[in-house]
């Protein structure tokens, strides 16, 4: 089997140890359905195939007494992107694994009703035919008939087998909206093993998929506002209930992938239910708030999202994080020895000075003064102060105390000149 992605290869992590499902012998764009019951990843009825040409899924009833009123069989799951324990593996079960790719091609390849030509029209028969051919040693005509009963025809069956063989075929590997194939080894015994007479049997499960922005959330208010960025390079963990035990937690990684210069992510996956992480990005410093205004598209999911569930070949690409870094201000209190309001070279700093931050609180808003902050510095014999680890986005007020102002000074005029990083920002009251 050539090499796979690593999205393909986490989705055998989530898939279910065992289903069961019921086989109907009703041919349209396959050979059976499989109706999978009551499972909330692989619940439904989809198309599907046999593997071997000569078993029955259960041993000793004929294939056509398989209806949605007929058995209920108990089965084993396994990914075709998965190493397969060797008991699946030999004469009249997989006799060749390394083709399973190739399977997973044919079904993504439309080809029941394709005319061909003066070859006819694609049936289900000459797919199963083909399917047979890629994975049984053995060949039998007993489930489709002769070719000369008209099911199916060698010459069909070799153009679909020609295109498996193709470079594209041995690469291939199913993304959203296409599907993979999950092969079901029923269970027929009491002591629960698998049973070497059935019929191993393939379901087909169309591939759903997630994502999609990581952002520098300049303003930290949990939304993506016009005019910020993605953020390339962040890394993003997939998460899914690995132990069974009906909770999604932090340590259960299937998959990780990093954004792209964009910003922008996405997961294949199979249907069911899953979180997404959000690491924090180097030279940032919090997530932003989650689930921020009313736009699911819009806002902001992380650290970690909320349980995502997903249905066959839904795309939910809303599935986003902001990130933002800490700000600081600052600067100086200084002696305006020409009284002007505006720093001049040779301005000395005035060390001792008391500096009170204000800031909005929980809703960032000063006027609402109920949750306001405070936080209290000293200018250093330089004159200078700062307060750091501030939330972007958040309203502040810096005051001075005019009282720990050297004896006989007073405050000049505010907002004096035109350049704010040289001027005086004290009103007469501090």
């Amino acid at each position: 089997m050539s090499e796979v992605s690593t999205n393909i290869l986490s989705l055998s992590a989530v898939l279910p140890d065992a289903v069961e499902f019921k086989a109907i012998y009703d041919q349209g764009n396959s050979f059976i359905n499989i109706e999978i019951l009551d499972d909330p990843i692989l619940g439904g009825v989809r198309d599907g195939w046999c593997i071997d040409t000569d078993r029955d899924i259960d041993p000793g009833l004929d294939l056509p007494n398989f209806n949605t009123e007929g058995t209920t069989y108990s089965a084993k799951v396994f990914s075709t992107y998965e190493e397969l324990p060797q008991e699946l593996i030999g004469e009249g079960l997989i006799e060749k694994p390394e083709n399973l790719n190739k399977l997973n091609y044919i079904i993504n390849q439309g080809w029941a009703g394709t005319d061909l030509g003066d070859l006819g029209i694609v049936t289900f028969a000459d797919i199963q035919r083909a399917i047979w051919e890629l994975l049984d040693d053995e060949q039998s005509v007993d489930f489709v008939g002769e070719e000369s009963d008209g099911f199916w025809s060698q010459d069909r069956v070799d153009a679909i087998l020609a295109d498996a063989n193709s470079p594209e075929a041995d690469a291939f590997v199913p993304e959203f909206g296409e599907k993979m194939a999950v092969i079901l080894v029923p269970d027929q015994t009491d002591d629960g093993v698998l049973n070497p007479d059935a019929q191993i049997v393939i379901s087909e499960v169309e591939l759903s998929k997630l994502g999609d922005f990581v952002f520098e959330d300049s303003n930290a208010n949990g939304i993506q506002d016009a005019g910020e960025q993605g953020i390339a390079g962040a890394t993003v963990n997939l998460l899914a209930d690995m132990d069974g035990d009906g909770e999604i937690e932090d340590g259960e990684i299937v998959d990780t992938t990093t954004t792209d210069a964009n910003g922008n992510y996405d997961f294949t996956v199979i249907a069911g239910e899953y979180k997404v992480q959000f690491e924090t990005p180097d030279g940032f410093d919090m997530a932003s708030p989650a689930n921020q205004g009313n736009d699911d598209t819009k806002d902001s999911d992380g650290p970690i999202s909320d349980v995502i569930t997903l249905e066959p070949g839904e795309n939910d690409p809303t599935i986003d994080a902001g990130f933002f870094k800490k700000a600081s201000l600052g600067d100086k209190v200084f002696f305006d020895d020409d009284g002007d309001g505006i720093q001049d070279a040779g301005e000395d700093g005035v060390d001792g000075v008391t500096v009170t931050l204000t800031g909005g609180g929980a809703d960032g808003d000063i006027d609402t003064v109920g949750d306001n902050t405070t936080e209290t510095t000293i200018t250093d014999e330089n004159g200078m102060y700062s307060f750091t680890n501030l939330n972007p986005g958040e309203e502040y007020q810096v005051t001075f105390e005019e009282s720990t102002l050297p004896s006989g000074f007073e405050f000049t005029d505010a907002d004096q000149g035109g350049d704010d990083a040289t001027d005086s920002d004290a009103d007469a009251n501090g």
